[in-house]
């Protein structure tokens, strides 16, 4: 009997869970996009935030929100590819899962610098909402990298 059979493959075991935060992701940022992006991207708020008259004006706000918007929706469609590629069982997968969750990293941690840039935004409590995404980010791509290098059921499911 050839060895290679009885070698774990397919999506199952310990994979089940990556597989299930690709499912669950989109559905998260859609949220998130639509209860904090979406309410600054009104013609009012964003006038409030982006002129200098503005008492709530910072020149970071614009770049900020510009920079959410674009690398959310970026990150959005990236997550969709990867997951279609993820259940075809394409052999790109392991590389394109460890770039998904190094992107998702540096642009919670970009995120989180510009933000503390700005007093305003700073100070609100939803700052910590921030800190808790990103040390999510950074410990799940702690735990996942390494098993999508080291584990055989990887290997043997995305040929």
């Amino acid at each position: 009997m050839d060895s290679a059979n009885n070698e774990p493959k397919g999506i199952r075991g310990w994979l089940i869970l990556p597989a299930l935060g690709l499912i669950f992701t989109p559905i998260q940022m859609g949220v998130q996009f639509s209860k904090d992006l979406m309410p600054a991207l009104t013609a009012a708020t964003w006038n409030a935030l982006t002129k200098p008259e503005s008492p709530a004006y910072h020149p970071l706000w614009g770049p900020l929100i510009s920079f959410e918007v674009v690398t959310n929706v970026v990150l959005f469609v990236f997550t969709l590819w990867l997951m279609w590629l993820f259940f075809t069982k394409s052999k790109r997968v392991p590389t394109l899962f460890i770039a998904w969750l190094l992107s998702l990293a540096a642009v919670q941690t970009i995120d989180y610098v510009l933000v503390a840039q700005i007093p305003a935004a700073a100070a609100q409590p939803s700052d910590s909402e921030g800190m808790k995404d990103l040390a999510r980010s950074i410990i799940a791509a702690a735990i996942w990298i390494p098993y999508f290098i080291r584990s055989k059921r990887v290997k043997n499911t995305f040929i």
